[in-house]
């Protein structure tokens, strides 16, 4: 990671510099392994897990993983193309895993009965939404913080997955749907036995998954219709 982008990253408030640039050594080193895409997908949920790291900080994550992957592929005269594909998409395990444990962490909490605080549930439903937009985001912004075929490739991996979408897309919009499920389940919980706070609170979990994913759908029929023009 050059010293523009860690200042940038430790100027930001999100994760530690000392935690990127060791993301990034990491990265480098995994750039050299046979299973490269399992790998990042280790060291990703890794970072997102023992190291405590939130999916807010994610462009700072997906920006250090993949400017490692990429300098440890030039140092060792790696497949540029092949390796940065294979990283991103590990990338991409682990945060869409990341993000269907999210939901249900949310799902459990309502279920017990949480009380939500004012715009809770809606911020927390609107950074899962985000993910996909912020992986495709980085990549593009670390091209132009890049140079040579490493610019090059990641501008035409972000430009692909912009198009094709990514896993933690599908998985996000897997769980949104679960989610506004949970509207019906809430209607139910009385019968089932469950508290009133119970059932309150997963319906407004519902509903509000209901919106993010009301929006989601109109947002992909736009891009198709545009892809199709």
């Amino acid at each position: 990671m050059n010293d523009e982008q860690a200042s940038a990253s430790s100027e930001s408030g999100g994760v530690e510099s000392t935690q990127l640039v060791q993301l990034h050594d990491e990265a480098a080193a995994a750039a050299a392994t046979p299973d490269l895409r399992e790998r990042v997908r280790e060291l990703t949920a890794r970072a997102l897990h023992e190291r405590r790291v939130s999916l807010s900080d994610l462009r700072e994550v997906v920006s250090a993983i993949t400017t490692g992957v990429g300098s440890g592929l030039t140092a060792r005269g790696g497949e540029m193309k092949d390796g940065l594909k294979q990283a991103v998409s590990g990338l991409d395990d682990a945060v869409g895993s990341a993000a269907q444990a999210a939901s249900y962490a949310l799902q459990e909490a309502a279920e017990r009965g949480k009380a939500f605080k004012d715009n809770e549930l809606k911020d927390s439903l609107e950074q899962l939404r985000d993910l996909e937009a912020q992986i495709v985001d980085t990549l593009k912004q670390t091209a132009k913080q890049s140079g040579g075929q490493l610019k090059d490739e990641l501008e035409s991996l972000s430009e692909h997955l912009k198009h094709s979408g990514t896993r933690t897309g599908e998985q996000v919009r897997e769980a949104m749907q679960q989610l506004a499920s949970g509207v019906k389940a809430g209607s139910a919980a009385g019968r089932a036995g469950l508290s009133e706070s119970a059932s309150t609170a997963t319906e407004r979990l519902s509903q509000a998954a209901s919106g993010i994913l009301a929006a989601l759908s109109e947002s992909l029929k736009r891009q198709s219709e545009r892809l199709r023009s």
